[in-house]
């Protein structure tokens, strides 16, 4: 078999027989799974909260696990215990994907059954726009201070300052700035493109320690078009706030407004207040 004939298109998990397998993640030996050189995942399964990764495929022939290097695919491992793969046609033929069936007790044909799987909503392009200017980084000493530990957060989000497309600072930021008292920086940094949907720690700036809060950790992804979307979950304590890097903006400090997406808090800051 080869698919390199095949129309691929969206995600698909793997079945044998009506029970869910995974593709190999070791050699696997010439001329199994249907085909003359077979192929397999190299650099192992991703976890959950791995989120969605890219992963290079070899083709074991000539008594080399990685005589072919194919086309890379994208991997994600599922809630359930099982993986989705956007599989693409391979570079060469005869190539095909191999389904590891090593821990299915049955006696059968080797024949791989492949099922479609809904694909994932981009958050690229499906995304809640967050335009606060209040978040600012050069936003400092307010009087009146934010909390994100009391917003209902839903989904991905896209930070703008003034309708210009901004980003999460991940460098320290300087406390009581973005509204707030322990503003909320990424570290870890930002992905790339090819990184996919990442995942990374949050720090609050407090007390001259620039982690002194070490908040819930957030999904992050780049976009083609330079701009980055997040998942923000509730903070793990007020207050703090999501900041919006704004060294390239030019921005006025203006008086924070209540909306629907942030809360306030009056109270002077004594100590660590859970969500």
């Amino acid at each position: 078999m080869c698919d390199c004939e095949v129309n691929w298109n969206g995600w698909y998990r793997l079945f044998i027989q009506d029970q869910s397998v995974q593709m190999p993640d070791t050699c696997v030996e010439e001329y199994s799974c249907g085909t003359d050189a077979p192929l397999w995942l190299k650099g192992g399964h991703p976890t959950v909260e791995d989120g969605m990764v890219t992963r290079d495929v070899c083709g074991h022939y000539d008594n080399n696990c990685c005589s072919f290097l194919s086309n890379p695919i994208n991997v994600k491992a599922c809630p359930g215990d099982y993986y989705v793969y956007e599989f693409v046609k391979p570079a060469f033929c005869f190539l095909a994907y191999c389904a590891d069936v090593t821990n299915i007790n049955s006696t059968y044909t080797v024949t791989t059954t492949i099922m479609t799987a809904v694909p994932p909503v981009d958050p690229c392009y499906n995304y809640n726009v967050l335009d606060d200017p209040w978040r600012a980084t050069n936003n400092q000493y307010t009087s009146e201070i934010m909390c994100d530990c009391e917003v209902s957060w839903d989904g991905w989000y896209r930070l703008f300052i003034q309708d210009q497309s901004v980003q999460m600072p991940d460098t320290c930021v300087d406390m009581l700035s973005c509204g707030t008292h322990a503003p909320l920086w990424l570290t870890g940094g930002h992905p790339t493109v090819e990184d996919g949907v990442v995942t990374r720690d949050v720090c609050g700036h407090w007390d001259n320690d620039c982690c002194y809060f070490q908040s819930n950790p957030i999904k992050v992804k780049a976009c083609s078009g330079n701009y980055f979307v997040y998942e923000f979950v509730k903070p793990a304590f007020c207050s703090l706030a999501y900041c919006a890097a704004v060294f390239n903006t030019t921005y006025t400090t203006v008086t924070p407004k209540k909306t629907s997406t942030t809360a306030t808090t009056n109270l002077d800051y004594t100590g660590n207040v859970l969500c």
